[in-house]
């Protein structure tokens, strides 16, 4: 095959394998965990064997989806550069994330722990520079710790599992507002509204 036809082969194969994370996120949200694959495929506008070729289970996608959600998070701390308020974007950055993946989580149940272990690492430490500058320029209360941001994204998902889409952005709203009373200071609830 000539070099330019594999060069168009592979960006045809990765942009369909990112169809389809788009609409596995998508259809998890919208229709939860139990949401049929083909489903996802006709959502993607790829065909079944696509799915198939590039993902084995629902299972396996899912846990794509979310690796490559880690990566975002990642990617937008970096991006906060040294911002007092970095720590506060991050939040509402990885809120708004779980918001759009609603469901994701239950579709991972049996994942393999080392895994989600290490993809909950990589969040601490896209966390933890962003929290100390945070802290210092007193937008955070001086008690909370990285696991606290940590424990507020399961409190967070689990407050939305179960609502319908008319509910879901008031609720959403509810959630983000007791978050940042109970982690930010004054400061840094303002500093979230600008």
């Amino acid at each position: 095959m000539p070099e330019e036809a594999q060069r168009t082969k592979r960006r045809d194969a990765a942009r369909n394998r990112e169809r389809l994370l788009t609409a596995a996120r998508k259809a998890f949200a919208e229709h939860g965990p139990d949401v049929a694959f083909e489903e996802i495929a006709r959502a993607a506008g790829v065909s079944r064997t696509t799915i198939y070729r590039n993902f084995a289970t629902r299972e396996e996608l899912a846990e794509t989806a979310y690796e490559d959600n880690v990566t975002r998070i990642e990617q937008h701390a970096a991006g906060l550069g040294e911002r007092p308020d970095a720590v506060v974007r991050l939040l509402d950055f990885v809120l708004d994330l779980q918001c759009d993946n609603r469901s994701l989580a239950h579709v991972l149940s049996g994942a393999d722990v080392t895994w989600l272990t290490n993809l909950s690492a990589r969040t601490v430490a896209a966390f933890e520079p962003h929290l100390e500058r945070g802290r210092e320029a007193g937008l955070v209360h001086r008690d909370v710790g990285v696991q606290d941001l940590m424990l507020a994204f399961p409190m967070a998902a689990g407050a939305m599992a179960d609502n319908d889409v008319v509910h879901r952005e008031q609720l959403h709203d509810r959630v983000r507002a007791m978050l940042h009373r109970a982690l930010f200071t004054d400061r840094g609830q303002l500093a979230a509204r600008d």
